[in-house]
């Protein structure tokens, strides 16, 4: 056999996969129990329990565990590229796009966290379809 040929051939099977993952998606994994029910148990990633969240709705959003963001990828880690958490923004997100109590980017800051909404899809905050989510805080520049 030809020694080009047989090195062209051994590219062969990675090539194949790529285009199929390029072509099938992602498909997300559900691993465990979903935290994000209404009637889910709270304390899956707050630190206290449904009566004292609902009695201070304010304060939940401080009552965070603070492994959170390891809570949050121990399920959805594995479902592609995202955005780095745990840093500051800039510039400054709108108010619509919380960030935690130290002011650093987390999961909740695109998603929410309670299935309020999904009118958009993988529950962001703001339809991303044509990158108006990532446009909101980054210029097209900074993406390409």
């Amino acid at each position: 056999m030809n020694p080009a040929f047989r090195a062209r051939a051994g590219h062969a099977a990675p090539l194949a996969l790529l285009a199929l993952l390029a072509v099938v998606p992602a498909q997300a994994k559900s691993q465990g129990e979903n935290v994000h029910r209404s009637d889910a148990r709270c304390d899956a990633c707050h630190t206290a329990d449904a009566t004292a969240l609902h009695a201070d709705p304010a304060a939940a959003s401080r009552l965070l565990a603070p492994d959170l963001e390891a809570r949050c990828a121990a399920c959805h880690g594995d479902e592609g590229p995202s955005h780095a958490t745990g840093i500051p923004p800039r510039p400054p997100p709108p108010s619509g796009l919380p960030l935690s109590d130290q002011g650093q980017i987390t999961c909740a800051t695109c998603h929410y966290m309670h299935g309020e909404s999904n009118a958009f899809g993988d529950f962001v905050r703001i339809d991303n379809r044509r990158g108006g989510l990532c446009l909101t805080c980054h210029q097209l520049s900074e993406l390409q």
